[in-house]
């Protein structure tokens, strides 16, 4: 299984392949419109994170996000525009040809362009509760998919799927449980255990909207177990179908 969660981008909604009730886990864990949120293929995205101590205090930090689908190969550049102490930072991601994703980052205060490898992409994304390796597309061929007892969630009912990645090192976690709403496949409760098994954080979709005629998440939080949270909010979403290769350059990343 494809390992995301967040917010809404990378809407990849396949045809019926069986009767609802009959779906094994694998079929649903297809099915599911996924999303990560930092990227909107084919669109120009402004976005607000806050990020919440456990003692209640916020920050926010806005950002604006391009993403684009080339070659089959997805692409994203997020670049913050505030506060003064992160504007200017940016991010970019891109698959590679034959598998794995590139990470670099730009931090304006260095006035440099860097790679982020190895363990690196275990650290948080700019204080967050996601870290670098969240925000990659894995495509896992030795997980394993498993289907729960169905739940009610509020209103909600959902299909529960747990997921066992092939590596657990590789991955970051030793299981990822999906909570998925049955009248449209979206992930409307994701859990993330560490290596040790024990709960890590929990991603919580709050608001879902209509974008071009597919469900697409707006407004999602992130909940660590050790009380911090980060909150993604989307503010507005501009179809762009323009995006020059030269957007998607590490070289980019230094022009604000």
């Amino acid at each position: 299984m494809t390992r995301y969660w967040l917010l809404a981008a990378f809407i990849l909604m396949l045809a019926p392949i069986a009767r609802a009730e009959d779906l094994t886990a694998d079929q649903i864990a297809a099915k599911i419109v996924r999303g990560n949120g930092f990227t909107w293929e084919g669109a120009k995205t402004k976005l607000r994170m806050t990020l919440i101590e456990a003692n209640g205090s916020k920050s926010e930090r806005s950002m604006e996000v391009v993403g684009r689908r080339h070659d089959g190969l997805l692409e994203s550049k997020v670049r913050f525009t505030s506060p003064s102490d992160v504007a200017g930072t940016a991010f970019l991601t891109r698959e590679k040809k034959g598998g794995g994703t590139e990470q670099h980052i730009y931090l304006p205060g260095l006035k440099r362009t860097r790679r982020i490898v190895g363990r690196e992409r275990e650290g948080s994304f700019m204080g967050s509760d996601f870290t670098y390796s969240d925000l990659e597309r894995k495509d896992d061929k030795g997980a394993k998919n498993v289907r729960l007892p169905d739940e009610q969630i509020g209103s909600e009912a959902t299909y529960v799927i747990e997921t066992t990645p092939g590596s657990v090192e590789a991955a970051g976690y030793s299981k990822v449980r999906t909570w998925v709403r049955k009248t449209d496949f979206i992930p409307i409760r994701t859990r993330f255990f560490d290596p040790s098994g024990k709960v890590e954080k929990t991603l919580y979709v709050k608001r879902v909207r209509d974008f071009e005629g597919k469900p697409t998440v707006v407004e999602a939080l992130m909940q660590n177990e050790n009380g911090h949270k980060t909150e993604l909010v989307v503010d507005s979403l501009e179809r762009r179908d323009d995006l020059a290769d030269s957007e998607f350059s590490p070289a980019s990343l230094d022009r604000g």
